[in-house]
């Protein structure tokens, strides 16, 4: 059976404290993309082969690090996973500071950093970049990109998550999605195997 995530809990929850004593050992981590951590409704698998529902209320998403819980009180981490980026990089900062101008005009999602800015991959953005003078490398790495100037907190989404137990409507429709992307789950890692 699945296990159903559909609440997220905030860092000064007693039992997310290490102090507390409160897990034996690691929660289980959820490798996602930076895509598959937009959104509200997800099934995937942990590396332990269990599959688990996120079922988040609509318009929310899941920030690298953030812990999720389980119905039952179960607790998984939100991990960025690797994967492929366009590393970009200038002769000097004034010129990187041109191209992020130039990514920024057209909506770019961007991870900065002092000496490159990383973006998911994109040839017409490679070619732009190339014509300001900038150079692009593939990588792999975690894509955190920055959450833009109406985000709620530095490189956020800005989101509360809560309950639906007070709506019972929404918590039997968040039920039938979480059988649903359970059976979705089940399914295609089935067909992966074969």
């Amino acid at each position: 059976m699945a296990m159903n995530l559909t609440i997220q809990r905030s860092p000064a929850d007693p039992v997310l404290s290490s102090e507390a004593g409160a897990w034996p050992q690691p929660w289980p981590q959820l490798s996602l993309s930076w895509g598959d951590r937009q959104r509200s409704r997800l099934a995937a698998m942990l590396p332990s082969g269990r599959a688990v529902a996120v079922i988040l209320a609509r318009g929310e998403h899941m920030r690298h690090g953030e812990v999720l819980c389980g119905e039952q009180g179960e607790r998984v981490l939100v991990q960025a996973a690797v994967e492929e980026l366009f590393k970009i990089s200038a002769h000097d900062r004034f010129e990187l500071m041109r191209i992020v101008y130039h990514l920024a005009n057209r909506h770019v999602r961007a991870m900065l950093r002092a000496d490159a800015v990383y973006i998911e991959p994109d040839a017409v953005l490679a070619d732009m970049v190339r014509h300001l003078g900038g150079h692009v490398e593939v990588v792999q790495q975690a894509f955190l990109p920055e959450g833009g100037a109406y985000a709620a907190g530095h490189g956020s989404g800005g989101h509360h998550h809560h309950d639906h137990h007070d709506d019972p409507v929404q918590a039997t429709h968040d039920q039938a999605m979480g059988n649903l992307g359970e059976a979705l789950s089940i399914a295609a890692h089935a067909r992966a195997k074969d």
